[in-house]
């Protein structure tokens, strides 16, 4: 049976222990738009979603929020306006800012498709997790994992829609996902050298001013070829 190795990261984690891989892939363009991003919806109360091109490196929004109501539109306008890689919608009430072609891409992996889940007694984490999953496997299997709390009927749709309900059903105000270039048409290769890998999908949940969760996974050989071998090093 196929299986797919998960790092997940601890509430409130400092992202200064990351791997030399993860650290590469840390963008610091992205990075400033997620804060911005975030630092809108925290002021604004308007949840957002983020589907960023490189690696994002928070533990926390930093800066003071600004007490003073904002347009929303005018915000996010301004904030992705920068940025020509980027095009913004609402998506129901969440502002989601995603890769201009990931919209139209019906490969993006954020464009999978999700069947109606009931969902009972789980966590943020494990949900992320099977979300992970299916993109991987095409099967939604939540693993042992941290987070908050949830309970929800998830309806049909988009990984993207999917988002948008655990961030809202968790009270959270941002999901930030990042998902690797694919290494070929079918999707990413199995990691062969664990301690040296990418990883393929992160996903992470913020409230008003921290990360409250992440689950980062990468395709690897199963747990009867050693587990701790396949997950290498954590971010």
């Amino acid at each position: 049976m196929r299986e797919m190795c998960v790092v997940v990261v601890a509430l409130l984690v400092s992202f200064g222990g990351s791997s030399p891989a993860a650290q590469r892939d840390t963008s610091p363009m992205d990075t400033g738009l997620a804060e911005k991003l975030w630092r809108i919806a925290a002021t604004s109360h308007t949840r957002v979603g983020f589907q960023s091109i490189g690696r994002t490196r928070h533990s926390q929004l930093n800066e003071s929020i600004d007490p003073e109501p904002m347009d929303v539109s005018r915000a996010v306008d301004a904030a992705v306006a920068a940025d020509p890689r980027y095009e913004w919608r609402m998506v129901g009430s969440t502002a989601v800012i995603r890769p201009r072609e990931a919209w139209t891409d019906p490969a993006d992996p954020l464009n999978h498709r999700v069947p109606a889940v009931q969902l009972t007694n789980e966590t943020t984490n494990r949900v992320l997790f099977g979300l992970s999953n299916l993109i991987f496997y095409n099967q939604f299997t939540p693993d042992l994992a941290n987070g908050i709390p949830v309970s929800f009927q998830m309806r049909a749709g988009t990984i993207v829609d999917a988002l948008n309900q655990l961030a809202e059903q968790a009270g959270q105000m941002m999901w930030v996902a990042h998902a690797r270039p694919r290494d070929n048409h079918d999707g990413w290769d199995v990691c062969q050298i664990p301690g040296n890998c990418h990883f393929d999908l992160v996903f992470d949940l913020r409230d008003a001013k921290h990360i409250t969760g992440t689950v980062a996974t990468r395709r690897c050989q199963g747990r009867d070829n050693d587990e701790r071998r396949c997950a290498g090093r954590g971010i």
